[in-house]
Formats: C-alpha cells, structure tokens, sequence
C-alpha cells in the first residue's frame, strides 16, 4: 500500500461539507444577534431559523450519501473506540484519523441534534404579542410554551457545546501543535494517500441542496396562518 508524506496533502473533507460547517457558523452568529436585537429583527430571525433548518436537513442527506469522511458511519463508533479516542485526547500526539475521531464524530452529531432541535422548536412557539412560528396554530397553548421553554433552554446548551467545540479546537492546536480549523477550510490535510475522498460529489450535492431549498420553502409556504396577538 503506498502512502505519502507527512508534508503532503491529501483531499479529506468535501467543499459541501466545509460550506455547511461555516455557513452553520454564521446562521447561528446571526440567530443569536437577531434574537438579541429587538422586535423589528424578528423576521431576519425567523428566516435564519429557516435556512439552518436547511443546513441540518442537508446535513443529515450528506451523511449518508456524501464521501466516506462526511458519513455518519465514518466516525460514528462504539464505546471500546469512544473510549480509546476520549484517552487520546490527553496525548500530545496528533490524531490518527483522517477524517473525525470518535469523540469528534459524537461530538458533531450531538450539535447537529442541538441546531435541530433549535431549528424544530421555533416552527411552534409565540411570544404572544406579535410573532409566531409558522405551525404555532397547530399546537396547544401548553405545549407552545413547553416548546418555547425548550427553544430558549436548548439555545443555553447550545452555546455551551459551541464554547467547548471551540476549547478542544485549542486544545488540538496548543497541546498537540495540530491544526484543525485550517483543514476546514482548505479541506487538505497531512494524511497517507489512503485516506483521499476521490471527489466531493458535486452534482449530487446541489441536487440535495435544491430538494432541500424546495422542502423547506413548501414547509413554510403551506403553513396555516399564523395567529398574532395584540
């Protein structure tokens, strides 16, 4: 088997992958803003809520169907191999895997849940004076609230999952000098040749992209009237 060089670079992760992990990073930038901005940023919120929801279902096509990194069943593993991952970590050593570790691997999947669950909730909830998800009229009065409570909870959590993607993104770089943000961009990393995605799939990837656009857009256009209260 014939491998390459710790210098060289090898293709890891797929363009689609990389712009749903930033654009991810932006929708959630600017949900948190707009829900911090008042009244009138509203239905800016709204409609981020909408396009991350557009990300989530994307992701979850792409890990399924996209190349052999981006797959769920890439990284998804049992707990001997969690386990083994969890312990690496205190190395200093860089990672041996191409693509996600274990721990990465359950550690992305539970912040897509999180955005999920985000992105879910709002459809339902009211803040009873102006604004309303586009299915709040399809849910009792109690369970908008539980939701709504969910909704602003979830988001707490969130942030703390987010805050600590971000520590162990430090950790990597400052404990075992090795660069994971870079990779992302770039999508290259110094792997053996092995380990190289033929290709990012591309016309696979904007036909997902534009089921994905017409689902959400028929969801949101299909809604029954929202009730507002004054």
């Amino acid at each position: 088997m014939t491998t390459i060089g710790k210098s060289n670079k090898t293709l890891i992760w797929d363009w689609p992958l990389r712009a749903f992990h930033w654009l991810l990073v932006l929708s959630l930038a600017g949900s948190w803003i707009t829900a911090e901005a008042g009244l009138e940023w509203a239905q800016t919120h709204r409609l981020l809520g909408y396009f991350t929801l557009g990300l989530i279902l994307f992701r979850i096509i792409w890990g399924a169907l996209g190349p052999r990194h981006s797959r769920f069943t890439e990284s998804i593993t049992g707990p001997t191999s969690l386990w083994k991952s969890l312990s690496e970590l205190l190395e200093r050593s860089p990672s041996s895997y191409p693509g996600h570790s274990p721990i990465g691997g359950w550690a992305s999947l539970a912040l897509i849940a999180l955005v999920g669950i985000q992105a879910t909730s709002g459809l339902f909830i009211s803040d009873d004076i102006f604004n309303s998800g586009p299915y709040n009229s399809v849910v009792g009065k109690d369970l908008a609230s539980t939701l709504g409570w969910l909704h602003h909870t979830n988001f707490d959590i969130l942030l703390i999952a987010v805050s600590a993607h971000v520590l162990v993104m430090a950790w990597y770089r400052l404990r075992k000098n090795q660069d994971l943000v870079l990779p992302m961009i770039t999508g290259f990393k110094s792997t053996s040749s092995e380990h190289e995605i033929p290709g990012p799939k591309s016309l696979l990837a904007f036909f997902i992209i534009l089921t994905v656009g017409v689902l959400v857009f028929l969801m949101v256009e299909l809604a029954p009237e929202p009730e507002y209260f004054f």
